[in-house]
């Protein structure tokens, strides 16, 4: 698939699964290929509507290429990261319009998306969940968002490992989500990518469970960008599957 604001092909996929120990479904998937724009989000399981506010991402965000592709093709990728932003923004502001309050939060999501642009990837995220990139010739995938909970916060500081954070309560702590209080404070990242390049969004059910050198294995498993997905996510379950699991990937042609 081709774009008009991608210069390379690519192929992408996403699917999202309930995992082994949940009753329901928070985790959204979000695929305006035609647009090259991707993202998951993941309801905020201890909020009473967290999966409203993962739904509420999927119908908004793919709205922000619709409504702004012929200035996202004028601008450059720093131009299209803010008008990324932006939206981004304006989602997260209007779900805590519409039912939270500083003393009662109902709606709570995150998001981790990417907008393929130019010779681009533009991410943005809000929340824990993660955006990565795996380089043609790199073994390990590379980490793009920030996680936005105390055990992340931790980590940037130096006084956590990554590995300690995997296990800390701290990690299920968010410090920034869709429905925070007005204003949100989404984060974009741009990197270049090249043919060959991988591109994975993930929620916290899938690198929560998965090491991430199995991860890259497995973004390598197959030509097949749904069956990826699949082997991810049959990755995480096989690890316990303690949460909802979403996976969009991305291959660079």
């Amino acid at each position: 698939m081709k774009t008009r604001l991608f210069q390379y092909e690519y192929k992408a996929a996403g699917l999202a699964d309930i995992g082994k120990c949940r009753d329901s479904n928070q985790d959204e998937v979000i695929l305006a290929s035609g647009h090259g724009l991707f993202a998951v989000s993941d309801g905020m399981g201890g909020l009473t509507d967290g999966g409203t506010a993962s739904q509420y991402v999927r119908q908004a965000l793919p709205l922000v290429a619709e409504t702004n592709i012929g200035e996202m093709k004028e601008a450059d990728a720093v131009q299209a990261a803010e008008i990324l932003r932006s939206y981004v923004q304006l989602i997260s502001d209007r779900l805590y319009t519409q039912g939270n309050s500083p003393m009662n939060f109902r709606f709570g999501a995150t998001v981790a998306g990417v907008l393929l642009h130019g010779d681009r990837a533009v991410f943005v995220g809000l929340g824990d969940s993660r955006g990565y990139l795996l380089p043609k010739y790199k073994k390990n995938p590379v980490q793009i968002t920030d996680d936005m909970n105390i055990a992340g916060y931790l980590v940037r500081m130096g006084e956590m490992t990554k590995e300690e954070a995997k296990n800390s309560p701290a990690s299920s702590r968010l410090t920034a989500f869709v429905g925070m209080p007005a204003p949100a404070t989404p984060e974009t990242r741009i990197v270049e990518v090249k043919p060959g390049d991988r591109i994975l969004l993930c929620s916290d059910g899938l690198y929560g469970m998965v090491p991430e050198r199995e991860m890259a294995k497995l973004m390598r498993s197959s030509e097949n960008p749904e069956k990826v997905c699949r082997n991810l996510i049959d990755a995480a379950n096989a690890y316990g599957g303690r949460d909802n699991i979403s996976a969009v990937y991305i291959r660079v042609i």
